[in-house]
């Protein structure tokens, strides 16, 4: 059996299977976190009795900050750990299993069982509270189990020849999950579906319990050999040493960009369902409602194309590709500004879905080759600590940032929305996708400013 040290020349079936099967359970899981808790957390504030009622854009921001620190945090530690340990299945498999349960337990979760925990007059704030307690918890085993081991996996065992359409392949996966559930499950949160929350925590989880147990037999056996020449500690910080950065300029270039691109992108993406439902007044009522259709034709067709963009990536340059993507995304979300200016309802759902198609490629084709070319140039064997530090570039900054200005947006320029129990509270605005569009062209400025500087050969020649 190989080891996971060795590249392939070609992926291989194996790796392509570990890739989509474990890739796509653990973005079933992250849906929840980064699309759905927000959702549900908009639900528990709507469904309060009016005295009850919370800013639910404020905790869908606190959320996202909290996870986005905890899985920075976790994925540094777990990643230094599994580079000493040179053990990443055992990390999979059993993380996978536990990340699963952690994410089924949010079905016990609503106003009622917190009227049941907490005798105190605004259970419905405690149950979002709670939320985003097991959310971190949910996001210390999902970072240590995806984030950590399993990219360091792709990391190591993926040819830099086929890294683009790996990447491009990983970079749809979320919405292929997310496409899979608005199909398959969207309805158990709906009104006309009774609101069954909990059968919909208990189902996703179930899915990526299964396929931790999976993994077991999917995944092959690790070497066994340790890598005990530097200290836990050093290798912790070796990604912020000053002449770590200057050896891999290249590296931490792209990383600047993409930590730019990840503050745009989370200034609208936590509030982007809320924002395509109610603030666009885009129905999400019945089984294929105008909402099912839209986010199916933005995820569907987005998906296929951000695949193309990868294959072609690999046969031209993934650095030449740069500027298209930031500048599709850029067009994506300057069409999603307008989407509530459509007069009717069939104009909205069809600007809707060509802005959403033209956003969702541009938000997935942007990470496919960012992505690929920061694995290219991560320092062998050191796979796991610098994926540590490229949470922090792609995660843990950027998730602190955007939704707090996604948040003040929101509550400067969005309508005023009534719920069915007289709770009242301010929607998504639409200004979020001009600020997200500005910060876009700060991407694009420097990169065209530096690019010559830093895309110019190739880095770590000492390597």
């Amino acid at each position: 059996m190989e080891s996971v040290e060795k590249s392939q020349p070609k992926v291989g079936l194996r790796n392509w299977l570990i890739i989509i099967i474990i890739g796509l359970a653990g973005q079933f899981a992250w849906a929840i976190e980064n699309m759905y808790l927000n959702t549900y957390i908009t639900y528990l504030n709507f469904s309060a009795p009016a005295d009850q009622g919370f800013d639910y854009s404020l905790m869908i921001a606190i959320t996202t900050a909290a996870s986005a620190i905890v899985a920075t945090f976790t994925t540094l530690l777990m990643g230094v750990l599994s580079d000493r340990l040179n053990k990443r299945k055992i990390f999979i498999s059993v993380g996978y299993i536990l990340w699963g349960v952690s994410t089924a337990s949010f079905g016990l979760l609503n106003v009622n069982s917190s009227q049941s925990l907490f005798v105190i007059s605004m259970t419905a704030s405690m149950a979002a509270i709670m939320v985003i307690v097991i959310d971190c918890l949910m996001t210390f085993l999902g970072s240590s189990a995806n984030d950590a081991a399993f990219n360091s996996y792709i990391t190591k065992s993926i040819d830099d020849k086929n890294r683009a359409k790996v990447e491009g392949v990983l970079s749809i996966l979320p919405l292929v999950a997310m496409l899979m559930i608005f199909v398959a499950l969207n309805g158990l949160t709906t009104d006309e579906g009774g609101n069954r929350w909990d059968l919909f925590f208990y189902i996703v989880g179930g899915v990526v319990v299964l396929v931790g147990i999976a993994s077991i037999f999917l995944v092959p056996k690790d070497s066994g050999e340790k890598d005990a020449s530097q200290s836990f500690k050093r290798l912790l910080i070796e990604g912020f040493r000053p002449n770590i950065i200057k050896d891999n300029k290249k590296l931490y270039f792209t990383l600047l960009l993409y930590f730019i691109y990840g503050v745009a992108i989370q200034v609208y993406f936590p509030y982007l369902m809320v924002y395509i439902e109610k603030s666009c007044s885009i129905s999400n009522a019945g089984g294929l409602s105008p909402f099912v259709i839209v986010m199916a034709v933005a995820l569907v067709l987005g998906s296929a194309l951000s695949v193309l963009v990868g294959f072609i990536a690999d046969k031209v340059g993934k650095e030449k590709m740069i500027a298209l993507v930031f500048g599709i995304l850029g067009v994506g979300l300057l069409m999603m500004f307008f989407i509530p200016y459509f007069a009717n309802d069939v104009l909205r759902t069809i600007a809707g879905a060509i802005s959403g198609l033209i956003m969702i490629l541009g938000y997935v084709a942007v990470p496919t080759i960012l992505n690929a070319i920061v694995r290219e140039y991560i320092p062998k064997g050191k796979e796991g600590t610098f994926l540590g530090v490229r949470m922090i570039f792609v995660v843990a900054l950027p998730m602190v940032i955007g939704p707090f200005i996604g948040n003040a947006l929101n509550g400067a320029f969005g309508e005023i929305y009534e719920g069915a129990y007289g709770v009242k509270d301010h929607l998504p605005t639409n200004w979020g996708y001009i600020v997200a569009l500005a910060i876009v062209v700060i991407a694009l400025v420097i990169y065209f400013v530096f690019r010559k500087k830093f895309y110019n050969g190739k880095q770590n020649e000492n390597e």
